[in-house]
């Protein structure tokens, strides 16, 4: 994947992990449903490897990300 499209796609997954909180604490504060939470909550995990992975890649490739990966 060419990394404009790599940059695409990884923003794209962190609107999606973003969102993600939304709908977990307005389920958090309106009713009980655990078993939604626990599935937004592993949706929400899935994102962030996923983002992680794609920043990986992107660093390698010597662009800077600005996200939750970072080299010391």
């Amino acid at each position: 994947m060419d990394k404009s499209k790599l940059q695409s796609h990884l923003e794209e997954l962190r609107k999606k992990h973003r969102a993600l909180d939304d709908d977990i604490i307005n389920l958090q504060k309106g009713y009980n449903v655990h078993e939604e939470i626990r599935r937004l909550k592993t949706q929400k995990l899935w994102l962030k490897d996923e983002i992680f992975r794609i920043e990986e890649e992107l660093l390698n490739e010597g662009v800077n990300t600005n996200g939750y990966h970072w080299k010391e």
